[in-house]
C-alpha cells in the first residue's frame, strides 16, 4: 500500500480525493491531510507517507516554497503538485525547487495514479494539460542554500535589527510563519543562531 499525504487549503479537495481512494483498489491510500504548511510541517514529521499531494496557492508559505522545505526536510518524500493556478512562473518556481510532477487538479484518477507509481520510481513527469514553463525565466533566484524570496525577505528585515514581532508586522504575515521561515533558514545555514546566518548571508551576498 502506498501512502500519501495531501496538503490544500481547500477541504472539498482533500475530501474529493480521499474518496477517489476509499476503496483501495489502487492500492493507494491517503493516510494523512493538512490544510497550510503550518498544520502540516509537524504531521509530515510523524508521518509514513512516501508521496505528498500539495497545492500552490495557500495562506501565510506558498505550495512553492514548502516544496522546498519538504525536499529539504524530508529528502525521501516525492512531491506532487496538484494545482489551479497555471501560471509559468509559478510553476517554473516549483519545479525549481524540487518537485517531482506536476499535475492539474482536473486530471483523471488513471493520470494520478500513473503518476504517484513513476515518482516513486524515480521518474519527473509533468502532468497533460500544463502548459509549457521550462523555458520561463523563475522569479525567485536559485542559489547554493536555495533560499526562497520569504526567507530571503525575512532575513533581510532582521539584518536591519527589526525584532520579529516587527517584521511580521511589516510584511503583513504572522509571528508564527516569521519563525516558521527562520527555523528553515537555521536548517539551510546549519546553525541556531540568528547573527550566524546573517554574517553568511552577507558573505555569500544574499542580502546586503
Amino acid at each position: 500500500m502506498i501512502n500519501i499525504f495531501i496538503i490544500d487549503d481547500h477541504p472539498v479537495v482533500i475530501d474529493g480525493l480521499r474518496k477517489i481512494f476509499a476503496d483501495g483498489k489502487d492500492k493507494i491510500k491517503v493516510s494523512g491531510s493538512a490544510n497550510s504548511a503550518k498544520e502540516a510541517l509537524p504531521k509530515l514529521k510523524r508521518s509514513h507517507a512516501k508521496v505528498v499531494l500539495l497545492d500552490l496557492i495557500m495562506p501565510e508559505i506558498s505550495g512553492i516554497e514548502f516544496c522546498a522545505v519538504i525536499k529539504t526536510k524530508f529528502p525521501d518524500k516525492k512531491v506532487i503538485v496538484l494545482t489551479g493556478d497555471l501560471n509559468p512562473t509559478l510553476l517554473q518556481n516549483a519545479w525549481n525547487n524540487h518537485a517531482d510532477s506536476i499535475l492539474i487538479k482536473t486530471c483523471g484518477k488513471q493520470e494520478l495514479v500513473k503518476t504517484i507509481n513513476a515518482v516513486l520510481n524515480g521518474q519527473s513527469i509533468v502532468g497533460e494539460g500544463v502548459p509549457g514553463f521550462l523555458n520561463n525565466k523563475p522569479v525567485v533566484t536559485e542559489n547554493i542554500r536555495n533560499i526562497t524570496a520569504s526567507e530571503k525577505r525575512v532575513l533581510s528585515l532582521l539584518a536591519k535589527n527589526n525584532r520579529r514581532d516587527d517584521v511580521a508586522k511589516m510584511i503583513g504575515i504572522s509571528r508564527s510563519a516569521v519563525n516558521f521561515h527562520c527555523r528553515n533558514l537555521f536548517i539551510k545555514f546549519k546553525t541556531k543562531k540568528m547573527l550566524a546566518v546573517i554574517e553568511q548571508a552577507r558573505e555569500e551576498n544574499l542580502i546586503v
